[in-house]
This record gives structure tokens, sequence and C-alpha cells, in this order.
């Protein structure tokens, strides 16, 4: 369980780094509204990527032999809470779309390379094949 708090953290640290990095170029070329959607697609990508990891955690402690799936499956769900939410948010406030769907892409490689990261290391812990499949394998 200190893997998947230790992924939260990270990713939460990691979206204000990029936040923090980005605000003055974003400021620069985008003004203010652009540092508007850049918050908020920073928000959104977190948010969804913090869902995602829900199911990952729940199946390392409770089937760890279906944590490939269950990895899988959180990708599929960070993806379209993602693509939901960037939609939700871009029909009600009409954002600075230039760099609302730059930092999009920034934001969802960066929380994704974070995820996958400690998704492998989860992967790794607790998933222990059986005997019979180590000797069918090779």
């Amino acid at each position: 369980m200190r893997i998947v708090v230790s992924c939260m953290i990270t990713l939460m640290l990691v979206t204000a780094g990029a936040a923090a990095a980005g605000r003055g170029p974003t400021l620069a070329r985008w003004g203010t509204d652009g540092v508007t959607s850049m918050n908020a697609i920073a928000a959104i990508c977190l948010v969804s990527a913090l869902v995602a990891m829900i199911p990952l955690a729940i199946t390392a402690l409770r089937w760890p032999a279906h944590i490939g799936q269950a990895a899988l499956g959180g990708t599929a769900l960070r993806l379209l809470l993602t693509m939901a939410g960037a939609g939700i948010y871009q029909t009600l406030f009409d954002p600075q779309m230039g760099s609302f769907l730059f930092w999009a892409v920034v934001f969802y490689c960066l929380l994704l390379a974070v995820e996958t990261g400690f998704g492998v290391v989860l992967v790794n812990r607790y998933y222990r094949p059986t005997s019979a499949r180590r000797e069918t394998a090779a």
C-alpha cells in the first residue's frame, strides 16, 4: 500500500512542478487565460490519474494475480475520465484552446509515465506466477 500512496504523492508533486515550471512561458504566450486553462487541465489530469490508481490498489491487496489487468483497466479509466473532464470543461468554460490542448498532452504524458512506472513496481512486487506457469513459459 505504501507504493500506491507514494505514487499518489508523486503524481501530485509532478503536477505541481510542471504547473509551476509552465506558468511563466504560458503567461507570456497565452496570458492569464492560458494559465487558467493550464491549471484546469492539470487538475483534470491529476484527478483522473488518482482515480485510476484505485483499481490497481484494491487488486494489489486482494487479488495480486490479476494486477496486470487492473493496471490496464486503470489506464483505460484514466483515459476516459481525462477525455470526459476535458470535454466538459471545454463546453462549460470555453478555455484558451492553445494552452489547454498543449498542456493536456504534457500533463497526460507526464502523469502516465509516473503511473506506469509505479504500476511496473506493483506488478513486480505483488505478482507471483505459480511454478506451473513459470515452467510452461520457458
